[in-house]
């Protein structure tokens, strides 16, 4: 309820309203639309630590272009591998070569798909779906999305995002991610994305190392095991 207070003196009155309006609390889905708005033109180069391991580098080059250096990605934890989209389609690079993935408006095929750049090329642009189907809070910097009961499958995992006012993306906690946190100040754009290697043609490494093969035996014999097998 309104107070007011009267004033008089000089032969005057006047009446002062003594209520202060309510704080507005801001909607936290509409804030983090704001912010994943910024975020999706923002352009720069930036470090993130992916789940406790190697560092990786994320490029988001002036003319559209993106790559994500995974280091370790590869053949067991044997093989750095890159990521990236250029106007030549999807590309992976690995030990000094890179091979063309897809189409310009394809995809990263599952089996070379180290996920790491999906919170970036992928997610963040489906996050603008006023009809997404979770609930949103908030707290600081950071956004938690919960599913819906009634939703068996979300488009993007549920989890946790931090971005600040101007976009930069300063955590991702996703289900079946893990973790991905900036480690250090956002550097400058490139103007575009470079292949660190020469397109060849090939196949894509993947993330397991392969089967060794078995060496022959030098005596040109078969092995007792596979002479067993043989017989059987």
């Amino acid at each position: 309820m309104a107070t007011f207070t009267l004033l008089a003196g000089c032969g005057t009155a006047s009446v002062v309203n003594d209520t202060a309006p309510a704080p507005q609390r801001s909607d936290p889905r509409a804030t983090l639309t704001g912010r994943v708005s910024r975020a999706l033109d923002a352009t720069f180069t930036a470090e993130y630590e992916w789940s406790g391991g190697e560092p990786v580098t994320v490029w988001r080059a002036e003319d559209g272009t993106w790559r994500v250096d995974a280091p370790g990605w590869g053949l067991g934890g044997e093989a750095d591998v890159s990521v990236a989209w250029t106007t030549g389609g999807f590309f992976q690079c690995a030990q000094g070569r890179c091979v063309k993935l897809a189409g310009i408006t394809g995809e990263v095929p599952e089996a070379y798909d180290p996920l790491v750049q999906r919170p970036f090329v992928e997610w963040l642009p489906r996050l603008l779906d006023r009809h997404l189907p979770f609930a949103v809070s908030r707290e600081g910097d950071c956004f938690t999305l919960t599913a819906n009961t009634v939703v068996v499958d979300t488009p993007i995992p549920e989890g946790e995002w931090c971005l600040d006012q101007d976009g930069t993306v300063l955590s991702v906690e996703a289900a079946g991610f893990g973790t991905l946190t900036l480690t250090g100040p956002v550097e400058p754009a490139a103007p575009t994305v470079e292949l660190p290697g020469e397109v060849e043609e090939g196949e894509p490494v993947e993330r397991e190392a392969p089967e060794p093969t078995p060496s022959p035996d030098p005596s040109g014999s078969l092995s007792a095991e596979t002479e067993a097998e043989r017989t059987e």
